[in-house]
């Protein structure tokens, strides 16, 4: 890191070369003129941060009706901290959360989830059950995630009718919007979702959102620039890492979403619906029954969907679809 200069030399330089020899060598020492290292307040309520501080620990929301606004505040995982902002049921109804301002950078795990923490051997066989006690009404807003060490912002499975918009999610290691299984009516509008999915340990390049076995959500108006395997990849997970018994089988397919009026630059695909239909899944470990003998590819599911509108530039496919009933007009 570059550090400004000792006053002390100016007794050896001429005006002229000492102003433009300091700006170069302070430049990188800006940041920390303006602002400070701060502690956390608790967050319940309506909770505003000083837009001249740097966090270096996790806001973790546990309650309703709370709204969260950082006014410009920087959230600082340094690769070391899992979680940025972490809005947590523990199993409890919780509903009507705002975060916005916020900018969340470099967490190992995600700058955002949205989560009832219900482990998934704990899971209820009533669906309904399980909606009751997991996030809803959850509301991010204006928010710049970079540097994810996986999952950018994390819509976690059976979290409903929330909304990202009017944000920025970038740089993430793996996808930069992840919708989980059993989620549903969800909005995805007005993002940036750029560079996402370049690193994925060992299991390909990863898309900029991923909509796995999530139903009834909105993706509009987003502009997908540069991801790794591409924009939006529809899918149902075959229930990978099964002999993990930390695998859940997809009772919910990836079907009636809209996607519209998004753009896509720079992108390998841009709208894959059923993205996983022809792909090798023999190391996935997979739950499901496989639809062949060597056991290397399953049943994928992204039907009755709607895709209208949308403008690629410089995306080698468009859009893919695999599924059944899709409607697609012309582009």
């Amino acid at each position: 890191m570059q550090k400004c200069l000792p006053i002390k030399l100016c007794a050896y330089f001429s005006l002229s070369i000492l102003l433009p020899l300091f700006l170069t060598a302070c430049a990188d020492a800006v940041p920390s003129m303006h602002s400070h290292e701060c502690e956390l307040p608790d967050v319940r309520g309506n909770t505003t941060l000083s837009p001249h501080c740097v966090y270096k620990e996790a806001v973790i929301i546990t309650s309703s009706n709370t709204t969260l606004d950082c006014r410009g505040a920087v959230l600082e995982g340094d690769n070391q901290r899992p979680f940025g902002i972490l809005i947590n049921s523990k199993g409890k109804p919780l509903s009507a959360v705002t975060v916005r301002n916020c900018k969340v950078r470099n967490f190992t795990h995600s700058g955002i989830r949205i989560t009832s923490d219900i482990a998934a051997n704990k899971l209820s066989p009533n669906h309904e059950e399980n909606y009751r006690r997991t996030p809803t009404r959850i509301t991010l807003e204006n928010v710049e995630v970079t540097g994810s060490g996986r999952v950018g912002i994390y819509f976690d499975d059976y979290v409903t009718h929330s909304t990202l918009s009017h944000s920025v999610v970038r740089d993430s290691y793996m996808s930069g919007i992840y919708l989980e299984h059993s989620s549903r009516n969800n909005k995805i509008v007005d993002n940036q979702i750029i560079n996402n999915g370049h690193e994925s340990f060992g299991k390909g390049k990863r898309e900029g959102l991923a909509v796995d076995s999530s139903a009834y959500n909105l993706i509009e108006g987003n502009r997908f620039e540069s991801n790794g395997a591409g924009g939006v990849f529809l899918y149902k997970n075959c229930g990978e890492h099964f002999s993990t018994g930390k695998s859940v089988i997809r009772w919910q397919h990836s079907d009636y979403n809209v996607i519209r009026n998004n753009t896509f630059v720079n992108e390998p695909v841009g709208i894959w619906l059923a993205s996983r239909q022809n792909r090798d899944l023999s190391g996935f470990d997979c739950g499901d029954k496989p639809r062949d003998s060597s056991g290397k590819y399953f049943n994928d599911y992204a039907d009755n969907n709607v895709v209208e509108g949308n403008r690629f530039d410089g995306v080698v496919a468009d859009i893919e679809d695999k599924g059944l009933n899709n409607r697609i007009p012309s582009h």
